[in-house]
């Protein structure tokens, strides 16, 4: 949320520092991000709101052109998020095939080592050499 943050907050390099603490607003505004997109991405109108207040006092720039700064910040961040679903939902359905896969090859072999082994097993002609006891003292 950091990077979007700081898109929110960038300012003209002309214009003056705002006074303030800028890492207070900062975090403040890192916490509404990741408890709105925690939520499913929708903001309250009211925090969309302060949001903008504080885009626009922090760069200088009109109240409305604060607030399209910020839907577009969060139009950004929701198609980002959406991406990263989709890569996740994908990843999991191929590391299933994957894990299917595997097990399907393994069986294979283990039917085909069993194979061999009973082959093998079957015929060895060799008679097992007597064991004689050890003397106990």
């Amino acid at each position: 949320m950091d990077g979007y943050v700081d898109q929110l907050l960038r300012s003209d390099a002309t214009s003056p520092p705002p006074a303030g603490d800028t890492d207070q607003a900062r975090g403040e505004l890192t916490r509404l991000f990741t408890s709105a997109f925690r939520s499913g991405g929708n903001f309250k109108p009211a925090d969309r709101t302060y949001v903008a207040q504080v885009v626009a006092r922090r760069t200088g720039l009109s109240q409305a052109d604060a607030e399209k700064r910020v839907n577009d910040v969060i139009t950004d961040a929701k198609t980002s998020l959406d991406n990263a679903r989709k890569a996740a939902a994908q990843l999991a359905f191929w590391m299933v095939a994957s894990l299917l896969v595997g097990a399907f090859s393994a069986s294979i072999a283990a039917a085909e080592a069993g194979g061999i082994r009973d082959r093998n097993w079957a015929t060895d002609t060799t008679e097992p050499k007597a064991v004689t006891p050890v003397a106990t003292r």
